[in-house]
């Protein structure tokens, strides 16, 4: 930070001393400061993302366990009142696994699908996580989880970061003997989410991207079962016009 402070005031002494040198710049004294608020907030809202993955030397028992395990998932998301529509069910793709035969010398089919759960209600992020972590053939996991305000929550956060780049602008006006005049542009910055949950961030869960997932082997139970706060953080980049100090009268 005092970095960057010292790099702002040094632009502003080249542009106050050049003035309407360069065309690239305003034709007015200056100061350009980077502003930044932070929030850490619960989340209300989730989505878990997971595969179901059946192999079996007959395409059809394949089928019929993988439309078991769909029927499961079905239930369990029922008995905790997520509506039908929040369990979204991918469509089913089949191929043959490479290097590997059955006893018979037969090859191996694999059917998978993936399946995405809208969690509208955090509090059943705990008994949905825990009720299909361990579940034969589950695998992939993947959690995200976000604010239902977060529009409201991002709105606040650009009103606290032009506020603190204005306390910044204010300090460095000072020291050159000038004070602080109107707002002349603002660019806020993608808002960060500074934590993460399973290798998905909140902008990848809006948008549906993916990311490497966890094999069910390796989760860990805890992190996949925890409700992790969202840090928050939003940069401003913001000039204002520097405008000269009043002269005393005497």
């Amino acid at each position: 930070m005092l970095k960057t402070r010292l790099r702002s005031a040094a632009l502003v002494l080249l542009l106050v001393s050049n003035g309407a040198g360069a065309a690239s710049v305003p034709d007015y004294p200056f100061v350009h400061v980077t502003g930044s608020s932070f929030q850490a907030v619960v989340p209300d809202i989730a989505s878990l993302d997971f595969e179901i993955v059946v192999p079996d030397a007959d395409p059809a028992a394949a089928r019929a366990v993988l439309e078991a395990r769909v029927g499961e998932v079905r239930d369990l998301a029922r008995q905790l009142g997520i509506e039908a529509g929040d369990v979204v069910v991918r469509e089913v793709r089949q191929g043959i696994r490479k290097d590997e035969r059955a006893a018979n010398g037969a090859p191996v089919y694999e059917l998978r699908c993936d399946v995405h759960i809208n969690v509208r209600n955090v509090a059943n992020w705990a008994a949905l996580a825990g009720g299909l972590l361990g579940k034969a053939n589950l695998d992939g996991f993947a959690s995200a989880f976000d604010r239902s305000d977060m529009d409201t929550i991002h709105d606040e956060l650009v009103t606290q970061a032009i506020q603190d780049a204005r306390r910044q602008a204010d300090v460095m006006a000072a020291a050159g003997g000038r004070r602080v005049g109107g707002l002349m542009g603002a660019t806020p910055e993608t808002l960060k989410n500074l934590s993460t949950a399973m290798g998905l961030e909140r902008a990848e869960f809006l948008r549906g991207g993916g990311a490497d997932r966890a094999r069910a082997q390796d989760v860990d139970r805890e992190q996949l079962l925890a409700v992790p706060a969202l840090k928050l953080r939003q940069p401003v980049d913001v000039i204002f016009r520097l405008e000269n100090l009043p002269r005393r009268t005497r």
